[in-house]
């Protein structure tokens, strides 16, 4: 069947699938919508006819997702789920949350740490090489899903819809397994907000503790680092870049700073900053700058830039205390539990 011939059938058959239909589907507390999967079953049985082995099927899957309004990593879940509720007679009138069966309820399979993705973006168990990936409950009863790093602590964890990632010092890897079983990437299909949590913060998810009490938890944290915070001045170094006509953004510089005081307010810490200066650069060596960044008399450099790249490399330092994942850049996150503010004291 053409892929034009395919999407017409698929529309008159009313078995195109939004994505809003997907989230029911993989929503972690409730079973998936009934009328969604009966149309996606039939699909799949008109298909099975032609196409006799899971890898010609999971192929199908991942050919007419995008005329389904599926991603194609979700192909693997999808197919665990028809063959586990298969009907040979193609009738599925009979098929209800209480007998429909969930592969997220079932033992993991084994699998290659490289496939591990297809399993953790759709929440399913499985078994890699000091690697699994599992379903538990904490300590009030309420489930979550674990991907486990050589049986000793999550490294990604979901729960009440948010997926959270731990940071912090790793071995290499570990890092090699979290590479392959990331579960949401920055070009993923569905833009979902990662959040960062200690090994420790992970472990009070477990043991029941909310979102918000984890991430007070993460400012407390923030606050007992200010006196080391405060003790020293910081550099943030910019690198000389042409942009358009030879444009110059950037110049060869130090911009030297120092956090100033780390203040809690609600959900938010505010860190404030002071910006000493902003010093030419040459071989690596500062050399003397009797040019005020502040008057406009260096060019490429601002009192913006000079706060945008402040802004970066002061995230990098308090990524242990960052509420989401954040782009090496001046990007704000969607969700933001720091704050900024800066003092100029050039004169």
């Amino acid at each position: 069947m053409g892929v034009f011939l395919f999407v017409g059938y698929l529309l008159l058959m009313e078995y195109v699938i939004t994505e809003n239909q997907l989230k029911t589907i993989l929503e972690q507390s409730k079973e998936p919508s009934m009328p969604v999967i009966v149309k996606l079953f039939k699909m799949l049985n008109e298909e099975k006819k032609k196409n006799k082995t899971r890898a010609s099927l999971i192929q199908v899957i991942e050919n007419y997702a995008p005329y389904m309004n599926i991603p194609p990593l979700y192909a693997l879940y999808l197919l665990e789920l028809y063959l586990l509720n298969y009907r040979k007679d193609g009738d599925y009138s009979n098929l209800t949350k209480k007998n429909f069966v969930d592969p997220r309820k079932m033992k993991g399979k084994t699998t290659s740490n490289p496939r591990a993705k297809l399993y953790t973006v759709a929440k399913l168990p499985f078994k890699g090489s000091n690697l699994i990936g599992q379903w538990r409950n904490d300590y009030n009863g309420n489930p979550y899903y674990e991907v486990v790093s050589y049986n000793w602590y999550p490294v990604y964890l979901f729960k009440d819809d948010k997926w959270y990632e731990v940071v912090g010092r790793y071995s290499s890897s570990t890092s090699r397994q979290m590479s392959n079983a990331n579960p949401v990437r920055w070009d993923d299909y569905l833009e979902e907000e990662v959040y960062l949590l200690s090994q420790e913060e992970m472990k009070m998810l477990k043991q029941g503790n909310t979102h918000e009490e984890v991430m007070k938890h993460k400012l407390d944290k923030l606050k007992e680092f200010e006196p080391e915070l405060i003790k020293r001045k910081k550099t943030a170094k910019t690198y000389t870049w042409l942009g358009g006509e030879d444009e110059v953004r950037f110049p060869n510089a130090n911009i030297k700073f120092k956090i100033k005081s780390v203040d809690i307010e609600g959900d938010k810490a505010i860190v404030t900053i002071d910006i000493h200066d902003v010093i030419r650069r040459d071989n690596e060596k500062e050399t003397p700058t009797p040019q005020n960044y502040l008057k406009g008399e260096m060019q490429g450099m601002n009192q913006q830039r000079a706060e945008d790249k402040v802004k970066i490399k002061t995230r990098e330092i308090l990524k242990d205390y960052m509420a989401t994942r954040f782009k090496h850049n001046d990007e704000d996150p969607k969700t933001q539990n720091i704050e900024f503010k800066f003092n100029h004291l050039k004169k």
